[in-house]
């Protein structure tokens, strides 16, 4: 039996660590029964009582068991935590022609890698010679358990490819301070004219619905023609540049899709930033109203000296919530057409449709929005929205702060392709960074890296990426948050990741939504003389679940959402 570190830190990391591999083990052969999850319960007491033992020699029997039961009762309940974790990646978007099963069990092999690197290599050798006792406990091993345990043994084998140089921070010490979550200000106003406009269900009457998608398409209509006009100003310009420095003192412009807005010294800036909204009108305009947007942008017009607002959308307007189309995604264009030198609409891996004989299907399963609307519009309508969401923008580069949905490349691509910015706007590479995650482990293998359309990266890959186009911070949506925000790694280049849908008692959501766990948020960038100021706040959604303040619910809707 593993033998538990005298650190009591490194010792909970351990047991950590084996309550997590005999979960994952547990899923791999099949499904996790009562009987298996009993097995984890009893190995538990086993190495509490072990240890515990070994470190109260001389304890009476009483006082012993005091302690046992303590800490078997707290790591059954981490168990359970670990268990109800892994149970809901079935749960999470994957691409389409990707396998659920398939990709939760990368998911399993990326925790137990990134687990494994918090130890020291002898460490991980105990840890893994503990692993074999246990898959061979009777006398047999299930293939897919062998599987498992050969090619995480093989992954800890594997080296990083980065060079020092790749890796090394040659700027200055970043200056972007991330502050810690405050409450939202209060809304100054409970509604805005802006929004009047298109509060309004689909309609079940054809005819209605008719005028209503008339109207819908519009506005993708305008909506593409601007972001055109845009890109034609600046076709051409990232070619042949290195480094976002290499833009000081241009005006901004977008080239194909990659937004670049050069910081002027002279200026102060105010970026909101709303990260995944997955139909949660709500917290779209919840957020807006307190951020009071539009009062600023209309008092910065009348005077330069003020701060110029911003406001960045990091896409995943669609999904999941009930107010997809008519209300997020209607809203998003709208806020566009209405200030296209203020807001920045870029795309997530939700905005990603394909069309298979055909027909056109949402890209990322389950696709709520489309699938509640079928049978309401024609295929024409969904084809229209698939050739939109193909003019999103991917991301933007403010001043040497970077915004996308998701993440960065895969090293090898990144290696192959990235020769200077333009190749930014190649295809596979933009698709990547709707879909990579960050990792906690410091390098991620190619084998690993390769194995789904949602992949991860370490904090080396990423400090290298960084490096290479002369950025200090990322900021992404993508992965659901329960807390709403998280900050990883070094100061010198950081990462955030921002998830701004879900509340507990949100009606924007499904009785059911997995997203209630969320508590839903915001973030307020001021940008002066090159130092980031990061404030995230809580988005007061519940004050717009009001028929007084939002007019999607003043009445029910005549179409059910569907989520399959």
């Amino acid at each position: 039996m593993l033998q538990f570190s005298q650190n009591p830190d490194l010792a909970e990391q351990q047991m950590n660590a084996i309550i997590f591999y005999l979960t994952a083990f547990g899923y791999i052969d099949g499904d996790f029964d009562f009987t298996e999850k009993t097995f984890v319960r009893i190995y538990i007491r086993q190495l509490v009582t072990a240890r515990a033992k070994a470190g109260m020699p001389d304890a009476d029997a009483k006082t012993r068991d005091e302690v046992i039961n303590k800490f078997v009762g707290h790591f059954h309940e981490v168990f359970e935590q670990i268990d109800h974790s892994v149970r809901e990646l079935f749960t999470e978007a994957v691409a389409d022609g990707e396998d659920v099963e398939k990709f939760v069990y990368s998911k399993l092999k990326l925790r137990s890698y990134e687990i494994f690197q918090t130890f020291e290599k002898e460490n991980q050798h105990e840890l893994l010679a503990t692993v074999d006792e246990l898959i061979y406990a009777d006398g047999s091993v299930h293939p897919a358990e062998k599987k498992f345990r050969d090619e995480l043994e093989a992954l800890l084998d594997s080296s990083s490819t980065l060079s020092p140089s790749d890796i090394e921070i040659l700027r200055e010490q970043s200056r972007v301070a991330i502050e810690k979550p405050i409450a939202g200000a209060r809304p100054r106003l409970d509604d805005h004219p802006f929004f009047a406009g298109f509060e309004q269900h689909y309609s079940a009457d054809p005819g209605r619905i008719k005028q209503q998608v008339d109207a819908d398409l519009d506005l993708m209509h305008r909506f593409v023609a601007k972001l055109n006009e845009q890109r034609l100003a600046g076709t051409n310009k990232l070619a042949g540049k290195k480094s976002v420095a290499e833009f000081a003192g241009e005006r901004p412009f977008l080239d194909g899709h990659v937004y670049v807005h050069p910081a002027d010294p002279a200026k102060i800036y105010e970026l909101t930033v709303l990260g995944d909204l997955h139909g949660c009108y709500s917290c779209l305009k919840g957020a807006l109203l307190q951020a009071d947007f539009f009062a600023k942008l209309e008092a910065w017009k009348l005077d330069k000296s003020k701060p110029e607002p911003k406001l960045v959308l990091l896409g995943d307007y669609i999904d999941r919530g009930r107010f997809s189309y008519n209300g997020v995604l209607r809203a998003v264009m709208q806020l566009y057409l209405a200030a296209p030198d203020h807001v920045f609409p870029l795309r997530g891996n939700h905005e990603y449709y394909i069309e298979y004989r055909g027909r056109i299907y949402g890209g990322v399963k389950p696709a709520e929005a489309i699938n509640t609307l079928i049978g309401h519009m024609s295929g024409e309508v969904f084809a229209e929205y698939m050739k939109m969401f193909e003019e999103l923008p991917n991301m933007l580069f403010f001043d040497d702060l970077m915004f996308v949905h998701a993440g960065i490349p895969r090293d090898a691509d990144i290696k192959a392709k990235i020769h200077d910015m333009s190749a930014l706007n190649d295809p596979d590479l933009r698709f990547q960074m709707l879909w990579s995650d960050p990792s906690t482990a410091d390098y991620i293998p190619d084998e690993l890296q390769a194995q789904n359309a949602r992949f991860p990266f370490g904090k080396l890959q990423f400090e290298a990426f960084m490096q290479k186009l002369g950025c200090t911070m990322l900021v992404r949506g993508h992965e659901k948050v329960d807390a709403g925000m998280r900050s990883m790694y070094s100061d010198a280049t950081s990462l955030i990741t921002l998830f701004s849908a879900g509340g507990a008692d949100n009606n924007d959501l499904p009785e059911d939504s997995s997203y209630r766990t969320v508590t839903p948020m915001a973030a307020t960038i001021r940008l002066e003389n090159g130092n980031a100021q990061v404030t995230p706040w809580l988005i007061d959604y519940a004050r717009f679940n009001d028929p007084k303040r939002n007019r999607f619910f003043a009445s029910p809707p005549e179409i059910e959402h569907k989520v399959g």
